[in-house]
């Protein structure tokens, strides 16, 4: 590491007069060049000045790309290179890792390309490029001399350079640079120079220009004994605790505090940071309406987010993608409802129901042309005319309009008038936040438009996803008034000053920082170089050094760490060896009443028990609940579930699925085996009919049933997946029929017949699935299932599945029926589950009074006189307005219950509000 003693220093006291002489003052970063900046204004405010000139604060880097601007301007522009940007290097590494050999088996190449553009960055910076042949090579070095030397090659051939090399350039030419040269240059807070930095700054003072150092006051320097340091049980307690910290220290102070938060592991922490810091200092911000306005937090967090990240950026990615290939219909889903397109206000609710409405039928990917059909589909042109006309003209568009190959800049136009076909980014005025999204979404653009100068074509496809990189790999958070409480990173806290601080994470396994070595410089060039992080012991000996400063930064600070880790092991953490030295304080700090608490005491809470809504309107009984013998099952499953279901109509969406789901196969065997029985009729048909006849018959009952479905918009059904779904529906249609032949002579007498059932005052349509007429003519009542059913489920005050005994009780063919039977139709689990009157009504079922559960019951008439009172019961407490949330057994029946946010029944039980029920009958 290098110093700054052949350079004259300065108290820090005299920087504002510097720079009220018109000096230049250089940051390591741009956090504390914006914090020098304000603080220089603050001081003239202070002065009752009403007027003074800007100061010239900027990070190093900024200075450097500053020199290089204006000198592309000057007379002597053509000695400088054209330089690269971030993204354009990148394009270029990874160009040449590609085509190389090496490269060609990588599977992150945009990774590796960032490793060793940071490889060649720290090459430079610390001159070690020319003592790279010193140390024996690894593979990986190797590879990285050849990346370079044809990295060097392209760019000398093209005139560029980069980043790292743009600081020699201008070093080497800066006494013939025909621009504007500081007289004086302060620099401010620099805890780590490279080499290359102190070249320039060489280079600088033999031309003429002042040099001098100055670094943060030190009036804050305490002992030891003044430093408070705390131990919390885990992450989530510690930044709870520095939250009220924070907030006291607010409430307390005067106009203009300045307090600190220092993270060393920022990007782990940073969305608990932001959710328990609004809790504390914004607890509202949890009850405001969607859209509503909300008030500026007290405090930043430093670190931003992926611009992907934004939804407005994601809905732009959408839109853009929708031309050139499938996306997932649940970002389809999120994009139909942003409000960043034509028509957002205008059809909100109707988008919602069209999406709810497009669910049904979609696939779990989706291209335009198949969005258009389901909109289509849905009565799109009536209820959404705006969406319908947007995707119709991108559809165009993308016709007539897209190339296959182009230049970045054609498509970087191409993208603006398809978004802008899209009404994009929306009709409503856009909020400061979304604005300056907005705005580096441009600046995104713009940067890919310049990729030409690397690679002059690409596809479509290729320049959507090296747009959705450069995304991803930019940082981006809007900025917002000054705050009073900063929530940062280790690296920006250098050379800040705070009226208080608060430095968490504190642990070993936290601080000192890791070690980081590049992978791509020999390691033990790196350790003789001193990189900060390329060894233990330098990593130790820089966290060391900024441990120092942070104790002379504030005249209040506070330590703290986590006793135990947050990963699944809870394992236990030890303290850094760093702040050993500091004694454990005890906690003084007052725990904050809870916004929930406070709401609690400002009124007189009242309980009601509400679990009865309205009974059933005379009107609707009459009319027929909807749902079928379904609202009987949910009932016995659990009230709430029954009411929300068929009282309220609430259901949940529908799941994109791939292929059919089970619902559509188990509805395809009912259709075949209907159409079936209907031509059949007969036991005596089914074994007088040649195999080559039912197969012909079968094979044309599944091609019409396959057709039907087809009719409902199913794009599944088709081609190659057709003929595999026939030839299952074959080989279980022939399975079944196995087992039936097995059974002795019977007709079938109804087949998918409708029937209205009455049962109390509650009347349902119900559809019989098939009813059998023996040669003794009883009947049985059958329904198919194409997965195992066990009889107990048709047993019980609170019966699992009651709609067999619906039919038998509540039924003219019912009533005269001598039992019910599931036929489970299953590969493997052929058969029939059911409840007989007498024995060997079919193949090796015994009757009721032999099964278990059933032989309480003496006669036949009892099990049916039990059903249906249980029945009748059921059907009574739905039609009262019985809501309890009472689920017959916690938490099986819940759970595959898409009504769990709605009854909240977790919560319920966890609160004493609910007694989970296990019924044993």
């Amino acid at each position: 590491m290098f110093d700054f003693s052949q350079f004259p220093q300065i108290p820090f006291d005299e920087i504002s007069k510097r720079i009220n002489a018109g000096c230049l003052v250089v940051t390591p970063n741009r956090r504390l060049a914006l914090a020098l900046n304000e603080k220089f204004n603050q001081e003239q405010i202070n002065q009752q000045k009403t007027a003074w000139y800007s100061a010239d604060i900027l990070p190093f880097s900024s200075l450097i790309e500053r020199i290089h601007l204006e000198s592309l301007y000057a007379k002597a522009a053509s000695i400088l290179p054209s330089l690269l940007s971030v993204y354009q290097e990148q394009m270029l590494w990874e160009s040449i890792i590609l085509s190389s050999k090496d490269g060609k088996v990588l599977l992150r190449v945009s990774q590796t390309a960032r490793s060793v553009s940071e490889a060649w960055y720290l090459a430079h910076a610390w001159r070690l490029i020319h003592r790279l042949g010193n140390f024996a090579p690894n593979e990986d070095v190797k590879v990285f001399l050849d990346w370079a030397k044809t990295y060097q090659d392209i760019t000398a051939f093209n005139r560029q350079t980069d980043q790292a090399r743009i600081c020699d350039l201008i070093t080497e030419q800066y006494e013939f640079l025909g621009i504007d040269k500081p007289s004086l240059m302060v620099c401010y807070g620099f805890d780590v120079i490279t080499p290359q930095q102190i070249t320039f700054l060489k280079k600088m003072s033999d031309c003429g220009c002042e040099v001098v150092i100055a670094n943060p006051a030190t009036q804050y320097q305490q002992s030891l004994a003044n430093i408070q340091r705390f131990e919390y049980v885990n992450s989530q307690e510690e930044i709870h605790q520095a939250a009220i910290w924070a907030r006291s220290r607010i409430e307390t102070a005067s106009y203009g505090v300045r307090v600190g938060i220092v993270v060393p592991a920022l990007p782990n922490y940073r969305n608990k940071l932001i959710r328990v810091f609004n809790e504390v200092m914004d607890p509202d911000i949890r009850f405001a309406l969607p859209g509503a306005k909300h008030s500026i937090a007290p405090f930043n967090v430093s670190l931003g987010l992926a611009l992907t990240t934004y939804p407005l950026i994601d809905a732009a990615f959408v839109s853009l993608a929708l031309l050139d290939q499938k996306i997932e219909f649940n970002r389809i889903s999120h994009w139909l409802c942003s409000p960043f397109l034509a028509g957002s206000e205008a059809e909100m609710g109707q988008r919602a129901l069209l999406n709810a409405q497009m669910r049904r039928y979609t696939e779990p990917e989706i291209s335009l042309e198949r969005l258009l059909v389901l909109v289509l589909q849905a009565d799109g042109q009536k209820k959404c005319p705006i969406l319908l006309q947007c995707l119709s003209v991108l559809r165009i568009f993308r016709q007539t309009k897209l190339p296959e190959s182009a230049s970045h800049t054609v498509f970087s136009r191409i993208m603006s008038e398809a978004l802008q076909i899209l009404g994009f980014p929306g009709e409503r005025s856009l909020d400061s936040n979304e604005y300056q999204t907005l705005k580096k979404w441009q600046t995104l653009v713009a940067n890919f438009a310049v990729l030409d100068q690397v690679n002059a074509k690409t596809s479509y496809h290729e320049a959507i996803g090296r747009l959705r990189q450069m995304a991803d790999n930019t940082l981006f958070q809007p900025e917002t008034p000054n705050v009073p409480v900063q929530i940062i990173g280790v690296l920006e806290a250098i050379g800040m000053e705070f009226d208080h601080l608060w430095i968490m994470g504190l642990s070993d396994e936290q601080w000192p920082l890791r070690t980081h070595p590049n992978p791509f410089l020999p390691l033990e060039l790196q350790r003789k170089a001193k990189l900060p992080l390329g060894s233990t012991l330098e990593s130790f000996a820089y966290c060391q050094r900024l441990t120092q400063k942070w104790f002379s930064s504030s005249r209040d600070i506070v330590l703290s760490h986590p006793q135990y880790s947050d990963n699944r092991d809870g394992h236990e953490l030890k303290l850094s060896p760093l702040i050993q030295s500091i004694p454990l304080s005890r906690s003084a700090f007052p725990d904050m009443e809870r916004h929930h608490d406070r709401i609690i005491q400002s009124c007189k809470m009242e309980y009601i028990v509400d679990c009865e809504s309205p009974p059933l309107d005379k009107e609707i009984v009459k009319q027929g609940i909807k749902g079928g013998t379904s609202v009987i099952k949910d009932y016995a499953a659990c009230p709430f579930r029954a009411w929300a279901k068929h009282r309220l109509s609430i259901t949940s969406l529908d799941v994109p699925h791939t292929g059919l789901n089970a619902v559509e196969r188990g509805s395809l065997v009912h259709q075949v085996l209907a159409q079936l029985w209907q031509q059949l009729k007969t036991k005596e048909a089914l074994d007088g009919i040649g195999d080559h006849n039912l197969d012909r018959m079968l094979k044309d009952i599944i091609n019409s049933a396959i057709s039907k479905m087809q009719q409902y918009g199913s794009t599944v059904l088709s081609g190659r997946f057709a003929q595999i779904e026939q030839r299952r529906l074959f080989r279980l249609a022939l399975g079944w029929l196995a087992e039936e032949k097995k059974r002795s002579y019977f007709k079938v007498i109804a087949v998918e017949q409708n029937r209205t059932i009455q049962i109390g005052d509650l009347i349902l349509n119900a559809r019989l699935d098939r009813v059998d007429e023996l040669e003794g003519g009883q009947r049985i009542v059958i329904d198919y299932k194409t997965s195992k059913k066990s009889i107990q489920s048709m047993i019980g005050e609170r019966l699992d599945e009651p709609q067999l005994p619906l039919y038998l009780v509540m039924t003219e063919i019912g009533q005269q029926a001598a039992g019910a039977a599931f036929a489970v139709i299953k590969r493997g689990e052929m058969g029939f589950a059911a409840i007989l009157r007498e024995p060997d009504l079919l193949p090796g079922i015994k009757d009721f009074s032999q099964l278990d559960k059933f032989t309480r019951f003496e006669t036949w008439e009892d099990l049916i006189e039990a059903w249906r009172q249980h029945l009748t019961n059921l059907a009574t407490g739905f039609c009262n307005g019985d809501a309890k949330v009472n689920p017959k057994n916690f938490p099986a029946t819940c759970k595959y219950c898409d009504m769990q946010l709605f009854c909240r029944i977790r919560e319920r039980i966890y609160d004493g509000m609910t007694e989970p029920s296990k019924e044993s009958d």
